[in-house]
């Protein structure tokens, strides 16, 4: 495989050029290094094109990367599943019109994803996260909430909405039989509106035990819409991009990306 063009760069807005003007002039093969909110960038620059991901899981949180079956520690091993060739056509998230790989955070991870800056995750990992969690989880107050799905309506006062397209929330699996290939959108939440409540989701989270929180909810579907009063962030793997009103839907087989020979991680 010949290299063609090389970029490094630390600005979000210009990696997302690159990757797209890549696309744009027929490079077979694009290979991205870094973390969730890199790839948040890379995947709507090359959702529907033919060219196909390489990922390079350098970053603090690489759940995109564990969700298509890497180990996210071991970087050898994502060279050698680019250089074997093997791809697969994977599902994208999509809100407002903009693509996501793995997750998508309303609430109060949203505000911990911008409250968290990247010099601080390049030296603390994910301590950073927790770092950075302090204020916000002070400060951010519940909101209310109405989720709608083809099938069904939610309505309540949360701290945190997860819509996840991948299997993974940190090393957890949002639900047991997510994947990236499913068709289908796992939603997530809690009615516990406290900041002590919001400890106790992610403490559970951790602990692969949040269904079964009190309140919690789960559900899959092909699409949501999600109207919060107070209008809330909405974070895509782990970078904020806008605020609500959010309209949530699965993009089928969006993406071709190299992936492990036995394929994307399924539950």
């Amino acid at each position: 495989m010949r290299v063609a063009a090389f970029h490094v760069t630390s600005d979000s807005t210009e990696l997302e050029r690159c990757v797209r003007r890549a696309a744009k002039a027929g490079a077979p093969v694009v290979v991205v290094g870094g973390g969730d909110g890199t790839m948040a960038h890379a995947v709507d620059a090359l959702a529907h094109r033919k060219t196909a991901l390489g990922v390079l899981p350098l970053g603090t949180g690489n759940n995109f990367a564990m969700s298509l079956g890497l180990d996210p520690h071991d970087l050898d091993a994502a060279v050698a599943t680019i250089a074997r060739g093997h791809t697969a056509r994977i599902d994208l998230g999509r809100v407002n019109g903009r693509y996501f790989a793995n997750f998508a955070t309303v609430g109060i991870s949203s505000e911990i994803a911008g409250a968290t800056p990247t010099a601080v995750k390049r030296w603390g990992g994910p301590l950073a996260y927790g770092i950075a969690a302090l204020r916000p989880l002070l400060t951010h107050r519940a909101f209310r909430a109405r989720i709608r799905w083809k099938r069904g309506r939610l309505e309540l006062r949360t701290q945190d909405i997860i819509v996840a397209n991948g299997r993974f929330f940190g090393t957890t699996p949002i639900t047991p039989d997510a994947s990236l290939v499913d068709g289908r959108l796992a939603l997530f939440t809690s009615e516990d509106r406290s900041a002590l409540g919001a400890m106790r989701t992610y403490a559970a989270i951790g602990l692969h035990a949040q269904a079964k929180l009190p309140h919690a909810h789960a559900v899959t579907a092909k699409a949501f819409t999600i109207d919060a009063r107070a209008k809330q962030w909405i974070s895509l793997d782990g970078s904020l991009f806008e605020k609500t009103p959010a309209r949530f839907r699965v993009a089928r087989e969006a993406l071709r990306v190299f992936v492990p020979e036995g394929g994307v991680a399924h539950g």
